[in-house]
């Protein structure tokens, strides 16, 4: 089997900003965009809140700030922190060959030790995008069969890319680098279990923090293995890993990229319910529906998404964002999805959401992809059915335009021209005027 881990490895150490096709770059700016704004609008969440107070309370290091409360700490405590903060909402940027969020543990690792170092938004370009193609990568090898023996890729193979990223910036050697990578394979972890509760933003941000944590032992002599990923024993096979290689994963590495691939989050919940949301909302623009008429919705998905996003009784607004029948009900009673106050406490004990919710029924269906799904709305004497797909190309100039309006929501219209300005040049502006405009 090919060494994995040299070469990811060799590819981190060895790539440059014009490896990178216009396309690699139009992503990269997209879902740093994205992640900004997400991540600003979850300043006061009590996950974001209870990290922080953490990495204060155990800190004498100034490097890097968490952009929740501004403190400087260190820069490991920071991407912890932050990549916490980041994924806290679960609006973050996802990825379906990634089977995760390959922003929210990458780009946090970028800014905290690129304000350690004082790197220019250029370097945290080029750091990103190797390391978010490399966790695109590995978590494509790792595949569904990682994810439903119960891992989630945001924290494993998140943690992978988080190192590259540290690596890029720290200009570890190719050896340095495959080495940074054999260690992070036994710190990498996560499990799904934790969805629904503050475990799965924390994931984010373990990921962002181990990769920092490798790269700087590996480049003070910390020795780990060099097939750390594929040994015997290795991350591969002690992690539910169907022990196939898909030839995207490994072929073309430098010259095509997959993480161009990456789809973005426009209702404010698990991605699992988004293309049924997508189906109902169209129905909704051609179909006054009376919620006191309606009988029945059947929701057609595919079955791997049972396991992450149909809780039947939510009981919090966190637990809301990974329930099929709750959203339901929300949309059809007019509730705004991409809403962050929207997914609340009060809202799961609400008498009609609750009658609403049990008309629902979530159907398995493996003919379905992951990224698709199908409603079917019996109203009176209607029966009314669409399907949605999120793999869906959207035109750039649209997708461009949707992302930047959900970032003057969650950001200001200001603070979003400041960033977006700032991703258009550079190599003009450092990595410490951006986190200048998420702190404030």
């Amino acid at each position: 089997m090919v060494s994995i881990t040299k070469l990811f490895g060799s590819y981190g150490a060895n790539c440059k900003l014009d490896s990178f096709n216009d396309e690699m770059k139009f992503f990269a700016k997209m879902s740093i965009l994205d992640w900004c704004g997400v991540a600003y609008a979850a300043k006061e969440e009590p996950v974001s809140k209870i990290v922080a107070q953490m990495v204060i309370e155990e800190t004498g290091v100034n490097q890097a700030r968490m952009i929740s409360n501004g403190h400087k700490v260190s820069s490991r405590g920071a991407a912890l922190a932050n990549g916490a903060t980041g994924h806290a909402l679960d609006y973050d940027d996802t990825h379906f060959l990634f089977v995760g969020h390959p922003t929210s543990s990458a780009l946090p690792t970028a800014l905290a030790l690129g304000e350690e170092l004082g790197s220019s938004i250029e370097d945290i370009l080029l750091a990103y995008m190797a390391g978010v193609e490399v966790s695109t990568r590995i978590g494509h090898i790792l595949g569904y069969a990682h994810y439903n023996a119960g891992f989630h890729q945001t924290a494993t193979s998140g943690s992978f890319g988080s190192t590259i990223v540290a690596s890029k910036l720290l200009n570890l050697n190719e050896d340095q680098t495959i080495n940074a990578l054999g260690l992070v394979s036994t710190r990498a972890s996560g499990i799904k279990s934790q969805f629904g509760t503050m475990g799965k933003p924390y994931h984010a941000g373990m990921a962002a923090s181990n990769g920092i944590e490798a790269a700087k032992l590996s480049k003070l002599g910390f020795v780990s293995r060099d097939d750390g990923i594929e040994c015997e024993q290795g991350f591969f096979q002690t992690h539910g890993w169907n022990k196939e290689i898909p030839p995207r994963a490994i072929e073309n590495l430098g010259t095509e990229f997959l993480f161009p691939e990456i789809k973005y989050k426009f209702h404010a919940c698990c991605h699992g319910l988004h293309s049924f949301l997508e189906a109902l909302d169209e129905l909704k623009k051609v179909n006054n529906f009376n919620p006191e008429t309606i009988e029945k919705i059947e929701i057609e998905t595919n079955p791997s998404w049972l396991k992450v996003c149909n809780i039947e009784k939510p009981k919090t607004g966190l637990e809301s964002k990974f329930s099929y029948k709750l959203t339901a009900a929300m949309s059809i009673y007019g509730h705004d999805t991409s809403d962050l106050d929207t997914y609340n406490d009060e809202i799961c004990f609400e008498d009609k959401m609750v009658n609403m919710s049990d008309k629902v029924t979530v159907i398995p269906n493996e003919n379905l992809t992951n990224t698709q799904s199908i409603i079917s709305i019996k109203d009176g004497s209607h029966d009314i059915k669409n399907t949605h797909n999120l793999s869906d190309k959207i035109e750039k100039n649209i997708l461009e335009n949707k992302i930047i309006n959900k970032s003057v929501s969650l950001l200001s219209k200001s603070k979003s021209e400041k960033i977006t300005n700032m991703l258009n040049e550079p190599k003009s502006n450092n990595v410490s005027s951006l986190i200048d405009c998420l702190v404030s």
